[in-house]
This record gives C-alpha cells, structure tokens and sequence, in this order.
C-alpha cells in the first residue's frame, strides 16, 4: 500500500524508534510464536476525543473510524474544547485527539516561533509531555490565508504576502475566528501588517467583504466557504520538502504557521496494525478532502456518516 509505503519513508512518526524495537523483537522470537501470538489483539477501550466545531467532530469521526477498521473497539467523547479535549487526553481519559500542528504547538508552548511545516511538527514533538506523542501529520491542513477580488489585487498591484504588508494600512481585514486562532493576526504583525482595521466576521462573510468591498479578507484553507468562491489567495513562501534539513538564513519560512491535521495520542497504546491506520490519513487526506467534507456536515450531514464514506474510499 502506498500509505505504509510513505510512512517508511517520511520517517517522521516520533514513535518509529519504538515501533522498530517491537518489529526487532518480533522478528527474534518468529520462529517460537505461536499463531495466536502473531495476531495479538489491539488495545481496548480506545476513545478518541472530539475537539470544537465541525472539524474536531469530524477528525475524531475519522481517526476513530480507521482505528475501528483494525478490529479494536473505538468510541468518540466530546469533552466540549480543545482544552477539555487536551486535558481528557493528560488525565487518560481519552487516547487520542486530533489537531492541528500549529494550534497544538502553540498550546504547548505558545511563544514557538516556527512556521515551516517540518520545523512545526520537530518543535511539536519536542514540547509534547512524555507520556504523548504524535504520529506523521497529512498534506491537509487548515492554515491561514489571505483572500482579495481579482479587482483588488490589479488595483493594488499584489499576488503575496510580502506585497501586501506595505499595503495593510489601506485596507480592512475580515477576520475568521479560525484565521486568529491559527496565529493568523499575529503573524501579520510580524511581517508590519497593520491594517486601517480588523472586523471579526464568520467564513461566508469574509468571502463577500473581499469580493464585495475590497476588503481582506482572512480565512483558513479548509474553509467550505473557500470552495468555488472567485476571490485571489495571496501566495506564501511554500514550505520546504522533507529531508531538505531545517528552515535556515537562505530559505525564508512561511508568514503563516502551518496547521497540517495530526493525531496526538498517548503514547505505547497503540500496534502497529493502528500505527498503519494513523499513517494512512497522513497519506491520504487533502485539503480539499477535508473542506469538502466540512461543507457536507455544515449542510446537515452527519459527521460520522461523511467520515466513513471517505475511509470507505480510501483505506
């Protein structure tokens, strides 16, 4: 499978030092075990914990679902927030919770300055308590972006980031609450882009306030509303491919921190029948997956249904 495949090579699942201890000791004891012992069951009693909103309710629906698929017994809780959420998952209440690279690392240690996606998902490893971890993170990620008309963006002569921060003072951002937690505004400061003014506005409303009244408009990348809309997305330093070594003076990092879709959970809980199926959202999911999923629940779908016809799909 291509999944496993990648996971091999990626080699960026902090647990793989211990998972390639287990496979070691496996191997030195193949030739005494016994059927039985070679398909030991999973853990029991695994429960994957919902963050807020319709994406944690949806992520948690996912990794439950392909955890399922490897035969253990998987229930979902809803612990209300990212922080009851997180600290179910510290008093092991809960085993697993997805996330977002950049929001967790920011959790555990807010002032982390990293934005690559390599740099983040390093730093998130290293501030993570001992008894969690994480496994390799997907290519789908709910990152800030900024958005303007095609009008605007003639009219001011910009396509970046960079050239828009000379240009904030002239313009109003419609802000997301997800584009302000992800770090968005912060990060806009620190490149000088202070703009005439900030409104806090829900997803569908920064569309129309960018196509609508040249505003800028400030959204993350899976929004549904982000979907078909006819807005600019103003470019980013792209973030570097792995194995490339970290981000140094030479490569300029991302403004915006990167918030790739990621399962923390605790650690020496799961095998590896489970570890190939974390892997295998790594693999597999898109941005485009997930925001086309998020507008089928915000349309009245059920969760868990959307995320089992996507593994339906893909595993």
């Amino acid at each position: 499978m291509t999944t496993n495949s990648k996971r091999t090579a990626r080699g960026r699942t902090l647990i793989a030092a211990a998972a390639s201890i287990t496979a070691a000791v496996s191997t030195a004891l193949a030739g005494c075990a016994s059927p039985v012992l070679d398909d030991a069951p999973g853990p029991s009693g695994v429960v994957v914990g919902a963050g807020a909103g319709t994406d944690g309710e949806l992520l948690a629906h996912l990794y439950a679902g392909a955890l399922r698929r490897t035969g253990i017994d998987v229930t979902v809780r809803d612990p209300g927030d990212r922080a009851g959420a997180l600290a179910a998952l510290d008093s092991a209440e809960v085993t697993l919770v997805p996330g977002y690279t950049g929001r967790l690392l920011r959790y555990f240690e807010p002032a982390a300055p990293q934005t690559d996606a390599e740099d983040v998902f390093t730093a998130l490893g290293r501030a993570l308590p001992t008894d969690l971890t994480v496994a390799d993170y997907a290519t789908a990620q709910d990152r800030a972006v900024l958005v303007l008309s095609d009008a605007t963006s003639t009219a001011l002569g910009v396509t970046d980031i960079d050239a828009i921060a000379g240009r904030c003072a002239e313009l109003t951002v419609a802000a997301t609450a997800a584009f302000t937690e992800s770090g968005g505004l912060d990060a806009l400061a620190s490149v000088g882009c202070v703009p005439a003014a900030v409104e806090q506005v829900g997803d569908a409303e920064a569309v129309r306030a960018a196509r609508g009244r040249g505003a800028l408009g400030a959204l993350t990348t899976a929004s549904p509303a982000l979907v078909g809309a006819d807005v600019v997305a103003l470019a980013d330093a792209p973030d570097r491919s792995p194995g490339e070594g970290e981000t140094g003076e030479d490569t300029r990092a991302p403004v915006f921190p990167a918030q790739n879709v990621v399962p923390l959970f605790r650690r020496d809980v799961f095998g590896e029948r489970q570890l190939d199926a974390l892997s295998m959202i790594a693999g597999e999911l898109t941005t485009a997956d997930l925001a086309g999923m998020l507008g089928r629940v915000d349309a009245g779908e059920d969760s868990a249904a959307v995320a089992d016809e996507w593994l339906g799909e893909h595993v």
